[in-house]
C-alpha cells in the first residue's frame, strides 16, 4: 500500500512538473515576441524561474531514488521547491499579463 501511495504521488508531481515546464516554455515564447525594453525587465525573472524549475526537478529526481525516511525527507524538499516554483511562476505570469 505504501509503495502505491509513493507511486501515485510521484506520478502526480511528475505531471505537475511537466506542465510547469510547458508553461515556462510558453512564457519564454511570449518573451521573444516582446519589445526589447519589455524583454529586459522580465528576462531576469524568467531566468530565476528556470532555476527554480531546475531545483524542483532535481528534488523530484532525488525523490524517485529514495526510500523510507529519505523518501519522506525528499518529499518534503520537493513540496518546498514546488511551492517556491509555483509562487514564482504566478508572479512572473501576472507580470507578463500586466505588460500586455
Amino acid at each position: 500500500m505504501e509503495n502505491e501511495k509513493k507511486t501515485v504521488y510521484q506520478e502526480k508531481m511528475e505531471a505537475k512538473l511537466t506542465k510547469m515546464k510547458a508553461d515556462i516554455q510558453h512564457l519564454e515564447g511570449e518573451l521573444k515576441e516582446r519589445k526589447a525594453d519589455a524583454r529586459e525587465s522580465t528576462e531576469e525573472k524568467l531566468q530565476r524561474l528556470r532555476q527554480k524549475s531546475d531545483a524542483a526537478n532535481a528534488k523530484f529526481n532525488s525523490l524517485k531514488t529514495s526510500s523510507g525516511a529519505a523518501w519522506r525527507e525528499a518529499k518534503d524538499g520537493l513540496k518546498t521547491a514546488w511551492s517556491d516554483l509555483e509562487s514564482a511562476f504566478h508572479k512572473v505570469s501576472a507580470e507578463f499579463k500586466r505588460q500586455q
